[in-house]
């Protein structure tokens, strides 16, 4: 693969005309700013266990990606991460997510849910609006009280 690794931290994926499907190798815990900035020719992307951070405008005019999964292990979305990804459509994201910069999923147009990882099961949520920080921060709130109603 066209990837420029270093330190952890994938600088940058040169986008292949016939592949639409990638693996991020395990050695990586951080995608760069604008690593896969433009990268048109991409539909799926596989991340690692290893990834913690998706740096500001990492997956930027991805617009025909229509899938990712984030490991449990991402803490953190940078501003405009996927902005103009306009063909995502199935996204699954870890509950233990910490923030979602501003606009991440701008432009997302496909994007009217996402499944949400808690505690080996997956949730199901509607977005009625572009996915935010705030939006999200409700999402973990609601799953921590179904932690407490559940509880004996």
């Amino acid at each position: 693969m066209n990837y420029k690794i270093r330190r952890g931290v994938l600088k940058k994926y040169k986008d292949e005309r016939n592949v639409t499907e990638i693996f991020v190798p395990d050695d990586v815990g951080i995608i760069g700013e604008g690593a896969f900035n433009g990268c048109t020719n991409l539909v799926r992307i596989l991340l690692p266990d290893t990834v913690q951070l998706i740096s500001d405008t990492a997956f930027i005019g991805c617009e025909n990606l229509k899938c990712i999964a984030l490991p449990e292990s991402t803490i953190r979305l940078g501003w405009y991460a996927f902005k103009g990804c306009h063909n995502l459509s199935e996204l699954t994201i870890p509950s233990s997510l910490k923030e979602i910069g501003k606009h991440a999923f701008a432009g997302c147009d496909h994007l009217v849910s996402v499944n949400v990882l808690h505690e080996g099961r997956i949730y199901k949520f509607v977005l009625t609006s572009e996915l935010d920080d705030e939006r999200w921060q409700e999402i973990r709130h609601s799953l921590h009280r179904l932690d407490k109603a559940i509880a004996f």
